[in-house]
C-alpha cells in the first residue's frame, strides 16, 4: 500500500507530497526529493510499522 504524505520544503517552506510505501516494515527508508516549487532537494527519512508511519523527518539537503 502507498500513502501520500505531505511535508514542507526546508528551503521555501511550501507544501510538497511524497509517496510512502507502507510495506517496508521496521526499515528506515531514506530518499531525496526535489521541491516542486523551488527545486531544492530535501532528504526524507521514514519508518513504517504495522502499515503506519512511526517516524518521518525532512532535512534540508545542501
Amino acid at each position: 500500500m502507498i500513502l501520500e504524505k505531505k511535508y514542507k520544503c526546508q528551503t521555501c517552506f511550501e507544501n510538497n507530497f511524497v509517496d510512502v510505501e507502507l510495506y517496508f516494515c521496521s526499515e528506515t527508508v531514506d530518499i531525496i526529493e526535489d521541491c516542486r516549487v523551488c527545486c531544492n532537494p530535501n532528504s526524507i527519512s521514514y519508518t513504517v510499522e504495522n502499515e503506519k508511519i512511526v517516524y518521518f523527518e525532512v532535512i534540508k539537503t545542501y
